[in-house]
């Protein structure tokens, strides 16, 4: 798992199945955060074709979020899904400590799909101050799981079955070296420009950042409550690439799988997998993720992203609660 010639057997062997036809989700909630366009569109459209009785998109541009509503509502299932558009801003902590204050007044949150994100091929600073793969990927979409993982909580308790809380990944995090792992503040040596290394390096160790979090975050909550996995949805066709070089589109036309298939791995591992926790989904199974992550070493650089990303968010994130996992 992991090696190149894994990545293009997969790829071009591997089909990803929708959702069973006889499922329904009638009477369940979901929220995606990025599901405007590309991948999380798809799985919105899937979950509401398995009858999602209510959708929230969570969006950055609120605008583009309403013409993806008017798109699903011509979908199936359109006619009887309630969907909503929430804005969401992973470079504005107050605009993450809105929407966890929205979801906690919501009657139900059975699912949420944490999938916006960004891959910057150059070095660039977020609004923020830190380096932009880092912020969005990682330390909005790690406040976005805090902020909202009460509302989880409490459909658990008040349902008595576990919601769900999915972080997007990806198979990349088995193919950086992490040297920022012996810097004695990780993320902050990651904000500096010399670090940011080439090609697809920092978005790469910004999706293992994500598969770090998770598995940290799932050892501090009751699968009983809430499972929480990290997914991994391929390589497929999407706007996420649309910062790449040029060469991208020759490996986009050899290997990659369409949005509704990538889209198909995010709901498989939204709603299937009930039995895992704290694992890393791949072509819809539980696979094990890179050795790095799996060693004493990954399990160090674990903990201490966990306590980097806590501690900055409780110094930089005023109105969000660190204290529903500390």
């Amino acid at each position: 798992m992991g090696g190149f010639l894994g990545f293009v057997y997969r790829q071009w062997t591997i089909k990803p199945k929708p959702l069973p036809s006889a499922l329904s989700l009638s009477g369940k909630t979901a929220l995606i955060t990025g599901a405007n366009s590309g991948l999380g569109f798809e799985a919105a459209r899937e979950l509401m074709s398995r009858k999602i009785s209510r959708l929230i998109i969570a969006v950055r541009d609120v605008s583009k979020g309403e013409a993806a509503k008017k798109e699903l509502s011509s979908s199936q299932g359109g006619d009887t899904c309630e969907i909503e558009v929430w804005p969401l801003d992973h470079e504005s902590y107050q605009s993450i400590a809105e929407l966890g204050k929205r979801t906690a007044k919501l009657d139900r949150l059975d699912y949420a799909l944490l999938n916006a994100g960004v891959k910057m091929m150059s070095y660039k600073k977020s609004a923020l101050g830190h380096e932009t793969n880092v912020q969005i990927n990682h330390i909005g979409t790690s406040a976005v799981s805090l902020a909202i993982l009460p509302a989880l909580k409490h459909t658990a308790q008040r349902y008595n079955t576990p919601s769900r809380l999915i972080i997007v990944s990806s198979e990349g995090h088995f193919w950086i070296p992490f040297k920022e792992r012996s810097a004695g503040k990780i993320l902050a040596k990651m904000d500096e420009e010399e670090t940011f290394g080439t090609q697809q390096q920092r978005y790469y160790t910004s999706k293992l950042l994500n598969v770090l979090w998770t598995r940290e975050l799932a050892s501090k909550v009751d699968k009983e409550e809430v499972v929480v996995n990290t997914v991994n949805p391929g390589f497929c066709y999407s706007g996420l690439h649309r910062h790449s070089a040029s060469v991208i589109n020759v490996f986009l036309w050899l290997f990659a799988w369409t949005p509704e298939q990538g889209g198909r791995c995010l709901t498989d591992a939204l709603v299937k997998h009930e039995d895992s926790h704290g694992q890393y989904l791949s072509d819809q199974r539980q696979t094990p993720p890179s050795s790095f992550v799996l060693s004493s070493d990954g399990e160090k650089a674990q903990k201490k992203i966990w306590d980097e990303t806590i501690a900055l968010l409780k110094d930089e994130a005023i109105g969000l609660d660190t204290s529903v996992v500390t």
